[in-house]
């Protein structure tokens, strides 16, 4: 996947951002098991009911095969989407992301499938205990929960997600991605606000081109009066002018700190209408700074949002609608793992701008966390699914399917949940404050759709649409056929 990726950006004349190898390796590992597991789940299955490795393995491959598949679309389309973002890390982490799964769907329905046909029952060595099924365990004994009362346990799942989710409307962004971490730069830096203003340690540059004449600091006069009096400055410098004096600089303070919300509004409209109506005569201004910077960033991530997070979310409910040849569960599925992802984001937000006392979130994780949370956790959403359908279609009843795919289903889920979220947890472990948010957010996601949404949510809310669930498609309307009791022949009279 690593050589694809510097191939693709070599062919397209792409600058790799430094954290994606580094997102490529938790991605894979975790969606890598997260599919063997899968597969090996179903693998169990088969060799308990008495078939040889090779059967067992292509049976399972069968019908696995086709749930991987769809779940590595949905990841791969959904981080697909950030080829249109304008802003650069997220145009080159996407299609990265995108090509990596890729190869690891390549590797789940080749090598996963062969790996399983040669070892066979040697993959559970030196474990006995698969080989009889538990009947009344855990996972069978919450299907049978949930198929009793559906209702109850699908309100009480929405109602804890909304609790979460409330917390999401106090969100604020952080563009400090120092991490807080002490060093002479910082060091200095807090000397200079202490005897200065905040914004002295990184004055914002207003540069003038003259097209036409010169430029004097008489003429420069003016603007320099009237970027004083924009609220929120506190300092202006004279100007600099260039050897030829068609151009000069002349440095502004502000009185917050530089990537402070307030500076950026400051830079984004006042300071640059300021400078443009003030220049002279047939002149030309630019702003620049960290605080001019920033507040062209977060409008270009807030227009990447808007466009990014529909079309992906459409994209989703296309492969859904598709995969489970249905209208109806996927329009229930896409509004559980956007309800998880308000979740997780407030659950983030209530860990680290609450308790934790941070300034706010980086600014880049809302976006990529929505891709992650909603892509991996409708994976699990598939698998859940699909298995569900297949009970039905089956001929069982809706609460005996409900049980029977909880108990096959949300060990396989909880299990892949497991190592993807401690995948992701390793991000914690870095010093960056937006490498350990964006780690506790997708752990944390991650943990809430394999445990909460995909296993107790998702079969609630398919128990209470029944057979419906599956409109227009076959599942909808089978039943099992009535059994057939055949009659004895009638016996002569002795």
């Amino acid at each position: 996947a690593g050589g694809l990726v510097v191939l693709a950006a070599l062919a397209l004349g792409l600058d790799l951002d430094a954290s994606t190898p580094q997102i490529i390796n938790v991605v894979l590992v975790g969606i890598g098991i997260d599919y063997f597991l899968f597969l090996l789940f179903r693998l169990r299955e088969r060799l308990r009911a008495g078939e040889d490795r090779r059967t067992a393995a292509a049976q399972a491959a069968g019908a696995v095969g086709p749930v991987i598949a769809s779940a590595a679309f949905v990841v791969v389309t959904a981080f697909a989407t950030l080829g249109l973002a304008q802003f650069g890390q997220f145009r080159i982490l996407g299609p990265s992301v995108a090509i990596s799964v890729l190869v690891m769907l390549l590797a789940g329905v080749t090598l996963m499938p062969a790996i399983a046909a040669v070892s066979g029952r040697a993959l559970f060595w030196p474990s006995r205990s698969w080989q009889r099924e538990r009947t009344n365990g855990p996972a069978t004994r919450l299907g049978r929960r949930i198929a009793r009362t559906p209702g109850r346990v699908a309100l009480a799942v929405v109602a804890v997600l909304v609790v979460l989710s409330t917390f999401a409307l106090g969100t604020k962004m952080s563009y400090d991605l120092g991490g807080g971490r002490s060093t002479p730069a910082t060091r200095t830096a807090d000397e200079i606000s202490a005897a200065l203003s905040e914004g002295a340690r990184d004055p914002l540059h207003v540069y003038v081109d003259a097209s036409t004449g010169t430029l004097t600091p008489g003429s420069l006069a003016p603007m320099r009066a009237r970027l004083a009096h924009v609220h929120g400055v506190s300092a202006v410098s004279e100007p600099v002018l260039t050897p030829g004096r068609r151009g000069a600089r002349i440095d502004v303070a502000l009185k917050s700190n530089p990537i402070s919300k307030s500076s950026m509004d400051v830079a984004r409209g006042p300071l640059r209408d300021a400078a443009r109506s003030a220049a002279p005569d047939g002149a030309t201004t630019l702003v620049g700074g960290t605080s001019a910077a920033y507040a062209d960033v977060a409008d270009t991530v807030k227009r990447d949002m808007r466009l990014i997070l529909p079309v992906a979310a459409g994209l989703i409910l296309l492969i859904l609608i598709v995969t489970l040849r249905s209208a109806v569960a996927p329009l229930y599925l896409l509004a559980a793992v956007v309800l998880e992802f308000a979740a997780t984001l407030g659950a983030a937000v209530l860990a680290f701008q609450q308790l934790g006392d941070q300034a706010g979130l980086a600014f880049t994780m809302p976006l990529t966390m929505f891709l992650f949370v909603v892509a991996l956790g409708t994976d699990y959403n598939i698998l859940m699914t699909a298995r569900l359908r297949e009970e039905m279609r089956a001929g069982k009843p809706v609460h005996e399917a409900v049980t029977d795919a909880v108990r096959h289903v949300a060990p396989a889920v909880g299990a892949a949940g497991l190592v993807l979220a401690s995948s992701f947890g390793t991000l914690m472990l870095e010093a960056d404050d937006g490498a350990r948010q964006q780690g506790f957010a997708m752990a944390f996601g991650i943990l809430l759709a394999a445990f909460i949404v995909s296993s107790i949510l998702v079969p609630a809310l398919t128990a209470l649409a029944g057979r419906r669930a599956w409109w227009p498609g076959r599942a909808a309307g089978e039943r099992r056929p009535p059994a057939r009791i055949k009659e004895a022949a009638p016996q002569p009279a002795r």
